[in-house]
């Protein structure tokens, strides 16, 4: 679903070339600029710290592939806000709100148009502007919310190519979880960052939003699979348990590097 040779590289390779003659705020460009660090400990090249991009010619035409990249702004855009209710984390909750306007919007803008959605590049600006201001954290917060209203509208115009939609939930949340065991294994290793511990945890709180979505309808064949997300959830909210990367952590990165595979395996079935 996810695209690495179309991910973060072609993103971060001009930061100020990224919005494509769109008007940036000097917020937003403020909050690309300190992305450096935090990418390197995002994984890197590839994007194998879980934080690939997505191929827009594959979203076009796959919903799954659509609905990862809103997935994606998503997970950043839970994680900011979380961050907000951390003493002294409004600079990280707005680049996290800035990250995937360049990751992933930019690239994907034309599709999400295509496909009938409105263009939301305006309220996640906003979402920065005041995250990176002195504006209360509840109109910052309003603002997140008018994201996740625009999400949600994009969402519901996913292209359609016969699968299920219990087929792409399964897509989905394999893939979420993926994401976050990867962010975690970047965040807690030798040259592990903060950042990368962030955007794990807003990867973790998507892949969750997917898996109670998807258990209601998984009976028969797919049984197995309801008690690998069940685990899983259990697992990855003890590694997850707060927003903030803590001393030491929690869960043994190969635990949930397994336990993602695990699930990945089981979608195969769809």
């Amino acid at each position: 679903m996810a695209s690495p040779s179309a991910g973060e590289g072609a993103g971060n390779g001009s930061r100020g070339d990224a919005l494509q003659g769109k008007q940036a705020s000097g917020s937003f460009l403020m909050a690309s600029a300190g992305e450096g660090e935090g990418e390197g400990g995002e994984g890197g090249e590839g994007g194998e710290g879980g934080e690939g991009g997505v191929d827009p010619a594959a979203a076009a035409k796959d919903p799954a592939v659509y609905l990862s990249a809103i997935d994606i702004i998503r997970a950043h855009y839970l994680a900011g806000e979380a961050m907000l209710d951390v003493e002294g984390g409004r600079r990280e909750g707005g680049a996290m709100f800035a990250h995937p306007i360049s990751e992933v919007y930019i690239d994907l803008e034309s599709v999400f148009e295509a496909q009938g959605a409105a263009p939301f590049m305006d309220e996640m600006t906003e979402a920065v502007d005041l995250a990176l201001s002195d504006a209360p954290v509840a109109e910052v917060k309003a603002s997140v919310r008018k994201v996740y209203a625009a999400l949600d509208a994009a969402a519901a115009k996913a292209p359609e190519n016969g699968k299920s939609e219990a087929a792409i939930e399964a897509a989905l949340a394999a893939e979420m979880f993926d994401r976050a065991a990867k962010q975690y294994d970047t965040a807690v290793g030798p040259n592990g960052s903060t950042e990368a511990w962030i955007d794990g945890y807003g990867f973790w709180k998507v892949a969750k939003m997917r898996a109670d979505a998807l258990k209601p309808s998984l009976q028969g064949e797919h049984e197995s699979l309801a008690e690998e997300l069940a685990s899983a959830e259990e697992l990855f909210a003890k590694a997850y348990a707060s927003v903030e990367k803590p001393e030491e952590a929690p869960v043994d990165t190969g635990s949930l590097l397994a336990a993602s595979s695990r699930i990945s395996l089981k979608t195969s079935s769809f």
